[in-house]
């Protein structure tokens, strides 16, 4: 009997030394050749049961294991690995219980409280993952991979600064941690810390090459800032090391959308799809891939709107394949480009609402909305991604922030997008709570909850996720939009539409789901932006040459419009069109310009000769561009507000055709305005015989000067129309009153 049990422990030191340096099969068949002799020996089972956990065979573990605690039930090790294996089977309440047992019988157990930390977090209980983690580092302050942890744990929470130390500590003590290095970088960017998140992801990536998550998050944050070849490229080393990464595909596929690829952004989301069926934020992806970013034909552009009907199709089907999953990715996608197309979009866009806006409800089931008591002032959210500089704030939000009277209204200002700037404190001290992102769509929620907000404003919906994601659903008794994205929201929880009565054509009301209110003028409160121009290093002007600006966004330059360019150039002698490269999507404008230059040449002109192409300018130089122009050409297509404004405010001369929808029609808005009506054109030939007459004129020195005096002493019209908020106020006023007495 002794010599057997001496001969069980040789093989089990044995098996052990093998298992520990790795040698998997032997060890296995060593004890394998313990359990022939002795079936219940208790170390045999639990050590076997681990190596099947370790290569993957969690049944197989979970029974060996348990046979193991039948055999002595008093060794804590084993519950905690007993633990670890219902864990990896996903099934945390019973890995919960054998941990607390394991527990039970070792309270100073420190790798079982970091085994319930994980628990615990996987469960979203986080303030007790957080105690967990925080007992481990008490025994083991060294402890790197808890301090990692604990940094998810706190991120997770949006304790931003509280994690990012904890990832600090995780590589103190472990310098080359690529992990705490890729989420530090998740932290650096939530913050709109962009280079410095770049800068840890890089790190990781020195410390592992291989590492397939700071490779996609990488490409993230690349997409974001707009540097679309680094995104693809670190994108599809993910996958080059992980065929099968799902979001990577997906994310692939985003950069593909945006770098105008649509043919090769829908294979990746359809191979997203075939890797994970229930990938909602993929099939979000393959419906508004159906809509190009830009189009270079006008086929193409005619095409988009029926493109997009046939793909909200399949997404319905695929909804209704995978009930539930949808949800969770409202907002990840939004048919933002549609705008951009010459067709009437408001049935598809209230096609597409209402399938966000179910399975918006169906996933999050939201409290019902409480009305507050009559009396009080009332509580507005308002709902933004651009509390910063940017044209959405400028020309929407800043003067409503400014000027709403609060002694009637409190104002609850949330930023959901994590880039802030001067603009952005500013607001924050305006407001009576001002709540900053990025959170995840409970945390907006559990806000809300507690702000308990009369009505909410979201004043530009279609741009940005959280906001997208939370006007899906009711969060307030009334809830409205207005036209920093100028089409309706097609949502059918969005109750008001704010607009402007100078922007709008006599039929409007058609176009929206939303009630459309006139607002005074354009609806909106501007003030000057008291910017100084900086010079821009314009080239020569070749004598008696007009220089024409058309500074929007590629985009919104439609190919049905570009012949418009042509005549202009044959009818109104030597002039140049210098076209605007913007800031993301640059590609854009090389594709504009080369779209533009066939048109020339097809027309026997040559595009050297008329068409230039600027970089990107900051606003000062932006402005001193402006200055060296003559003309200022807006887009048929879809008008621009903010760049006419800017124009007008540098005394430009404003040529616009005015179209059926609120988006052709801003800067015509804008010059009714400010009483200067000369550029407003209803037809295709007067855009062309208007620009020629304005080039002609600019060509007389004394008249261009005039003109611009005139023009830019006009333009303070422009701004400070207080009377649009007093709209708002009454506006929302009687709204929420009506809420009130509605039984």
């Amino acid at each position: 009997m002794q010599e057997r049990t001496s001969r069980v422990q040789e093989l089990l030191a044995a098996a052990m030394s093998r298992h520990q340096g790795g040698r998997f099969v032997e060890a296995e068949q060593l004890y394998a050749q313990i359990l022939q002799s002795e079936p219940r020996h208790p170390d045999a089972l639990h050590l076997l049961g681990v190596l099947s956990h370790q290569t993957g065979r969690h049944d197989n573990a979970a029974v060996l294991i348990g046979k193991a605690i039948v055999e002595n039930a008093r060794v804590p090790a084993f519950h905690n690995n007993l633990g670890n294996v219902l864990r990896a089977q996903g099934r945390l309440q019973d890995a919960d219980a054998s941990y607390q047992r394991a527990l039970a019988l070792k309270p100073d157990y420190f790798e079982v409280y970091y085994n319930l930390g994980l628990i615990r977090q996987a469960q979203g209980r986080l303030d007790e993952a957080v105690a967990c983690y925080e007992k481990v580092l008490e025994h083991r302050p060294d402890h790197a991979d808890a301090y990692n942890n604990l940094g998810n744990a706190l991120q997770a929470q949006g304790k931003f600064e509280q994690a990012l130390a904890a990832y600090g500590l995780a590589l103190r003590y472990k310098h080359n941690f690529a992990d705490a290095h890729n989420n530090a970088g998740n932290v650096l960017r939530a913050q709109g810390n962009i280079e410095a998140a770049i800068d840890s992801y890089k790190r990781a990536l020195t410390h592992q090459a291989k590492h397939t998550e700071a490779l996609h998050n990488l490409g993230i944050v690349l997409l974001e800032i707009g540097r679309l070849e680094e995104a693809a490229a670190a994108l599809r080393r993910a996958l080059a090391l992980k065929p099968d990464y799902a979001a990577a595909h997906c994310n692939l596929g985003n950069t593909l959308t945006e770098q105008g690829n649509a043919a090769a952004a829908v294979a990746c989301f359809r191979r997203a799809l075939e890797l994970d069926q229930d990938f909602a934020e993929a099939a979000l992806g393959l419906t508004t891939a159906a809509i190009p970013v830009f189009a270079d034909t006008v086929a193409e552009s005619l095409a988009a709107a029926d493109n997009f009907s046939r793909a909200l199709d399949e997404l319905t089907a695929w909804d209704r394949a995978h009930p539930g999953s949808l949800g969770k990715a409202v907002g990840s996608h939004q048919p933002f480009y549609l705008g951009y197309r010459p067709a009437e979009v408001g049935a598809l866009l209230a096609r597409y609402g209402d399938i966000v806006s179910a399975a918006a409800a169906a996933y999050c089931r939201p409290q019902p909305v409480d009305r507050r008591a009559s009396g009080a002032r009332l509580r507005l959210v308002i709902v933004s991604g651009h509390v910063r500089q940017h044209p959405v704030w400028d020309v929407i939000l800043r003067g409503i922030v400014a000027h709403l009277d609060r002694q009637r209204f409190e104002i609850h200002l949330y930023h959901t997008g994590a880039l802030k700037d001067a603009e952005t404190e500013w607001a924050r001290k305006r407001v009576d709570r001002f709540v900053q992102g990025p959170k995840p769509l409970k945390g907006w929620l559990d806000e809300l909850h507690h702000d308990q907000p009369d009505a909410i404003f979201y004043p530009e919906l279609g741009m940005e996720p959280a906001a997208c994601a939370l006007a899906a659903l009711r969060l307030a008794p009334v809830q409205v939009a207005s036209w920093g994205h100028p089409v309706t929201t097609g949502l059918p929880n969005i109750d008001i539409y704010l607009s402007g009565e100078l922007i709008e054509g006599p039929q409007a009301e058609r176009h929206y789901r939303e009630k459309l209110v006139r607002l005074p003028g354009t609806g909106v409160c501007t003030e000057s932006s008291g910017l100084h121009p900086l010079p821009w290093d314009a080239p020569i002007r070749p004598p008696d040459v007009v220089r024409f600006a058309i500074c929007q966004q590629p985009i919104k330059f439609d190919p049905a419009d570009d012949g418009l360019l042509v005549q202009i150039a044959k009818e109104a002698g030597a002039c140049e069109f210098w076209l605007a490269s913007p800031l993301k999507l640059q590609w854009a404008a090389a594709r504009l310009h080369y779209r533009l230059a066939g048109v020339f040449r097809d027309a026997g002109l040559d595009p050297s000769a008329h068409l230039r192409l600027v970089p990107w300018l900051p606003r000062e130089q932006f402005l001193g561009f402006l200055d060296e122009m003559d003309v200022y050409l807006d887009c048929p297509g879809f008008s621009g507000y903010t760049t006419a404004w800017q124009a007008v405010h540098r005394g430009m001369p404003v040529v616009t055709l005015e179209g059926n929808f609120l988006r052709q029609r801003l800067a015509a808005g804008l010059l009714r305005q400010i009483g200067v009506t000369e550029g407003i054109v209803s037809s295709r030939e007067a855009y062309i015989e208007t620009a020629v007459h304005l080039a002609q004129r600019c060509r007389r020195p004394k008249a261009r000067g005039r003109g611009r005096e005139s023009m830019s002493a006009a333009a303070a019209k422009a701004d400070g129309n207080l009377a649009a908020v007093r709209s708002i106020e009454r506006t929302l006023i009687a709204a929420v009153e009506a809420q009130h007495f509605r039984p």
